[in-house]
C-alpha cells in the first residue's frame, strides 16, 4: 500500500512540474528581419518577426517608430501560423527604428516587446 501512495505521490508531482512548466512557457520572439541591432545601408521593405509558437493574428500587431515619429506600415499579418509580418511603406531615412510588436501564443497571454536597428544610408520610399 505504502509503496502505491508513493507512486501515485510521485506521478502527480510529475504532473504538476509538468503543466507548471507549460503554464509558464509564453510565445517567445525567435529572430526577427531586421535583426535587432542590425545596421542596414537601405532602408528595410518588410519587417518579418518569428516566433516560437503559433500566434493569434486578432491580437498581434507591429510599429515602426523614429524619433520623427510612426512609420507607416501596411499588410500586417501572420505568416505560416508563427511569423508576423508588415510591408513599410513610409519614408524611411537614416537613423535609429524601433520596432514594437505585440501578440499571443496557445496560453492567450499576451506578450510584447520591442527592438532597434539603424539605417545609414538616407533612403527614402
Amino acid at each position: 500500500m505504502e509503496g502505491t501512495i508513493s507512486r501515485v505521490l510521485f506521478a502527480f508531482t510529475l504532473v504538476v512540474i509538468g503543466l507548471s512548466t507549460h503554464a509558464l512557457a509564453h510565445t517567445k520572439l525567435e529572430k526577427s528581419e531586421p535583426a535587432a541591432g542590425a545596421t542596414l545601408t537601405q532602408a528595410p521593405k518588410q519587417i518579418q518577426l518569428w516566433f516560437n509558437e503559433k500566434i493569434d493574428p486578432a491580437i498581434s500587431k507591429l510599429d515602426l517608430t523614429s524619433a520623427s515619429g510612426k512609420i507607416a506600415l501596411s499588410g500586417v499579418h501572420v505568416m505560416s501560423g508563427k511569423e508576423l509580418m508588415a510591408s513599410v511603406t513610409g519614408a524611411v531615412a537614416a537613423g535609429t527604428y524601433i520596432v514594437s510588436w505585440q501578440t499571443a501564443g496557445d496560453d492567450g497571454h499576451v506578450v510584447k516587446g520591442d527592438f532597434t536597428f539603424t539605417v545609414k544610408a538616407t533612403t527614402h520610399r
